[in-house]
């Protein structure tokens, strides 16, 4: 299932925050308030299936505990529903990586279409394709955020996504202000998003599979629309992944092409690695 001294900060002046979009804004039904993790569940689940497309532009922001390393990527994310309806199709591609105060422009693009992961480096002509489930299956949505720097919708399968996690609601600022594990995110709290949104917080069982990669998930939606504008991964290492997202539209037409995971010829030019689905059914 793509934000101490955050680089993410930095990037204000290039990208607009979520809350001040404006451009794109449309007419949003009044806020709901739900009881609790599982009714919000239900009404993303509602929003889930009347959304066949979803575009917007993400800043996702790696930070390496051990290795004291801060990385932020800034591009644009694509995510459609297959006209089959057998899935949906993911794609993200950045444009700009800064680490501490050097910034440069990049090109970097991973598509996954429901079996295949590619990543597709033009610069270095660099093609990974890795098959992520076999042919005929469907990829738990939590096992896409460990592969790749993609959202993914919590909703489109909640039975399944209570079975691995505890739920809860959370306060908007919990774990953002006064975090003595990752203080990194108190920058967070002052993002105008934040205040009126709802947030969720997934943490895996025991005996879960999950329990060894990561600690907490944590998503926040706009509580008016329920589309998402944040999310933060926390590992037992100490490391972060943060992922914000902003100007989201729904229901756009997206090309095909952009979600195109076909290898490119063998005289390209191009250093290509397959790796076939090798895990057992």
């Amino acid at each position: 299932m793509l934000a101490s001294s955050l680089a993410i900060g930095a990037l204000h002046a290039i990208e607009p925050d979520p809350a001040t979009d404006t451009a794109t804004q449309q007419v949003e039904p009044a806020a709901a308030e739900f009881t609790d993790a599982r009714a919000l569940l239900d009404a993303l689940s509602v929003n889930d299936q009347e959304t066949n497309s979803l575009t917007g532009m993400v800043r996702f922001t790696t930070i390496n505990a051990l290795e004291n390393d801060r990385q932020t990527r800034v591009g644009s994310l694509s995510i459609a529903r297959k006209s089959d309806g057998s899935g949906r199709n993911y794609a993200v591609k950045f444009k700009m990586l800064e680490i501490d105060d050097r910034r440069e422009e990049i090109a970097e693009h991973y598509i996954f279409d429901g079996r295949w992961l590619v990543e597709r480096l033009p610069e270095d002509k660099q093609f990974n394709k890795r098959e992520l489930v076999p042919a005929g299956k469907t990829l738990d949505p939590m096992e896409l955020m460990r592969d790749a720097p993609f959202w993914v919708s919590v909703g489109s399968d909640q039975d399944r996504l209570l079975e691995s996690y505890n739920a809860e609601l959370l306060e908007p600022s919990l774990g953002l202000i006064d975090n003595e594990d990752f203080p990194e995110l108190a920058s967070l709290a002052n993002k105008p998003y934040i205040e009126s949104a709802i947030q969720l917080e997934l943490e895996p069982k025991p005996g879960s599979k999950f329990e060894d990669d990561w600690e907490k998930v944590r998503i926040w939606f706009n509580a008016e629309t329920l589309e998402p504008v944040l999310y933060i991964k926390a590992e037992w290492t100490g490391d972060l992944q943060i992922v914000e997202l902003f100007g989201v539209k729904t229901n756009l037409m997206i090309p095909e092409s952009v979600f195109d995971t076909t290898s490119p010829g063998e005289r390209s030019g191009w250093n290509i690695q397959v790796s076939n689905w090798r895990g057992q059914e």
